[in-house]
């Protein structure tokens, strides 16, 4: 299995949502996109493509801190030691099987498409909105001080070397302080680094949109003037009418777009 894949389930597991992939590309709210190779790939933007007006907000902090390494440990696990140079200190981080990777960052918050319903509703009134092709991005998971190191054939390690503050700094709160170096041994042919001043999205959460059914905002009124025990049972039957939400129990490999 690629790196790519086993992070993103990865991130399925621990922060309930996909990776953003390759590290570091731009993604936010309001992109849409289609899967190849099990990730998704970024197409466009719902504004520039569609006229679809969006609107960005915040979803609140998701983790002060995310480190996991694919060993099956959040945090360091078992795989790092630390080893005393002249004037630092260094923790070794092994990617000894196929397709072992590394990743690291602080501040973890959510950002989210405020009314993603009226959003999809719009769009299932357009004639050139590819149901069942585009995914939507919901809410992007984006911290700074991203740190991403793999291995495909495996065999390989990292050394992040620091000032001993530094250092601890990083194992505490993932912070990416200046001192802090990345040395690899053997085949880490992955290596993406951000920034305390860099903003990245990380993980990202993605909806589709549905071709029929009820216009919750249309049958609205009609609601109102129903019984409470129609309304409650209603409104659940149109809780996500216009919206598909990918969820966690959907196998990503078969989704990919099969067109492309």
């Amino acid at each position: 299995m690629s790196i790519a894949r086993e992070y993103t389930r990865s991130l399925r597991k621990h922060l309930r949502c996909r990776a953003v992939w390759p590290p570091l590309i731009d993604v936010k709210p309001g992109d849409y996109g289609v899967f190849r190779g099990g990730v998704f790939a970024r197409v466009g933007h719902l504004t520039t493509d569609f006229g679809v007006p969006v609107v960005i907000e915040p979803g609140g902090r998701r983790t002060d801190k995310f480190q996991y390494h694919s060993d099956g440990e959040l945090g360091f696990g078992a795989a790092a030691e630390v080893a005393y140079g002249p004037a630092d200190v260094g923790l070794e981080i092994g990617l000894t099987r196929r397709s072992s990777f590394f990743v690291s960052v602080s501040e973890l918050d959510v950002e989210r498409l405020q009314s993603p319903r009226r959003i999809a509703l719009a769009l299932r009134e357009r004639d050139d909105w590819p149901f069942l092709r585009y995914f939507i991005v919901h809410e992007t998971f984006k911290g700074r001080d991203l740190l991403f190191c793999g291995s495909e054939s495996g065999s390989s390690g990292v050394t992040v070397r620091a000032e001993p503050l530094e250092l601890r700094r990083f194992q505490q709160l993932g912070k990416l302080g200046a001192s802090v170096q990345i040395v690899a041994t053997g085949d880490v042919g992955l290596q993406y680094r951000g920034s305390p001043d860099v903003v990245a999205a990380v993980g990202l959460n993605l909806f589709r949109v549905k071709r029929v059914g009820l216009d919750p905002l249309a049958v609205a009124p009609a609601l109102e003037a129903a019984p409470a025990a129609t309304q409650l049972a209603a409104r659940a039957d149109l809780a996500d009418d216009a919206l598909d939400p990918l969820g966690d129990d959907i196998d990503d490999d078969d989704l990919d777009d099969r067109l492309c």
